[in-house]
């Protein structure tokens, strides 16, 4: 392949095994699209409360959290096709047992088995395809694996559209296409790449020791949560409420993450990733804070939604991009679970937080957690960039 050709968008697409990820990736994006509303619906119509229904949605989280600190000790002993395999054969289990029990204590345990699958597939799926993809076409190689990722997330809820959500269809479903994101690894783990698996340091003190990365994976993980989780709900209890605007501000901001990555991306061959994720951040963070205000108006309330997601997401790819950049092989699977750890602890801390704080003040409280986020990663940047080369 000649240097040009390798270093293009068609040049990425001929590295062996890339594809297949970028597949996988999408199968994974629509069992997630389809599983997260499908186990909420079918926990209220037994009438369970909002509590259970969260708390069956935040152990997952634990699960990843817990499954990426191991990972380094998983694949030195399994390898790596085996142990995404493993963990996908965890997910595809979990998925189906879970509509056959109504014991929360089971459901519990069972969506913690199901996170730590997942959570296998998540590092060293990432890890295989920043390995494999040169470093000029590397941010573009995320970025097209999170848009595959957010374009599954869109059409996962088709699932429910089909089937329902009452009986156990939709669960097979799920695990149907589970299965067909682990086929794609029968075929490439002759490509598996040699990752070195030396790194002496634990995945959360390797990732600390990237504070603008680790900034980055807080406000990306932490605020799009939130976006997504409060806004639907903060319309609804407006004065003003409108179910229009309610219903369609999530695909606005879904949209908004699949349309803003690969441009992100693009500019990474001109301009240092650093200096690019401060311009996502101060604009992203103006658009989605601000956007509490302009809920009255439909297209102003999607408009923001869409630029205000779309930016913010990007700091994920871009992140993923700085952090490839810094560290060396032997270190890159452990570098990536403390990025997934980051990653998931911002998800499980950011709603939770922002909620608390529009409980406190519904005017405000939004806004003033994203607008926080935003001032933390000014404040790291800032000291970042006056000691060292960012």
């Amino acid at each position: 392949m000649k240097r040009n050709e390798k270093n293009s968008l068609a040049g990425l697409f001929h590295i062996p095994g890339l594809k297949s990820i970028i597949m996988s990736s999408f199968a994974l994006g629509v069992a997630f699209g389809g599983y997260i509303p499908l186990q909420s619906l079918w926990l209220e119509s037994l009438d369970r409360p909002f509590n259970q229904i969260g708390l069956t949605n935040g152990i997952v989280g634990l699960g990843i959290v817990i499954s990426a600190y191991f990972v380094p000790r998983i694949v030195r002993r399994v390898g790596i096709t085996r142990a995404i395999l493993i963990g996908l054969f965890l997910a595809i289990i979990s998925a189906s047992v879970f509509r056959l029990t109504e014991n929360l204590h089971l459901w519990l345990i069972i969506k913690f088995i199901k996170g730590l699958g997942l959570g296998l597939h998540w590092v060293l799926s990432e890890a295989w395809l920043i390995k494999i993809s040169p470093p000029k076409i590397r941010p573009k190689a995320i970025a097209i694996y999170a848009v595959s990722m957010s374009l599954g997330f869109a059409g996962g809820p088709a699932i429910i559209w089909l089937f329902g959500h009452t009986t156990l269809v939709p669960f097979f479903c799920v695990s149907l296409v589970l299965i067909v994101t682990a086929i794609p690894f029968f075929f490439i783990k002759k490509y598996e790449p040699s990752i070195e698996l030396e790194s002496t340091s634990s995945p959360i003190k390797l990732i600390l020791k990237f504070p603008t990365v680790v900034a980055a994976c807080v406000v990306a993980g932490g605020i799009d949560l939130a976006m997504l989780s409060l806004l639907p709900a903060i319309v609804m209890r407006l004065p003003t409420a409108d179910v229009n605007i309610a219903s369609t501000i999530v695909t606005a901001m879904a949209i908004g993450t699949i349309a803003f990555q690969y441009p992100i991306a693009k500019l990474v061959d001109h301009y240092k990733p650093e200096k690019i994720s401060a311009f996502v951040v101060m604009f992203g963070v103006a658009f989605a804070g601000s956007l509490p205000f302009f809920l009255h108006s439909f297209f102003l309330a999607n408009g923001m939604a869409f630029l205000g997601a779309g930016l913010i997401y990007g700091l994920y790819t871009l992140g993923l991009t700085m952090l490839s950049n810094r560290v060396n092989s032997r270190d890159l699977v452990t570098a990536n679970a403390g990025f997934v750890i980051i990653f998931e602890m911002s998800n499980l801390f950011g709603p939770t937080v922002a909620g608390i704080l529009v409980d406190i003040s519904f005017k405000f409280g939004f806004s003033s957690f994203v607008f926080s986020l935003g001032l933390i990663y000014a404040g790291i940047y800032w000291l970042r960039h006056g000691r060292t080369t960012i």
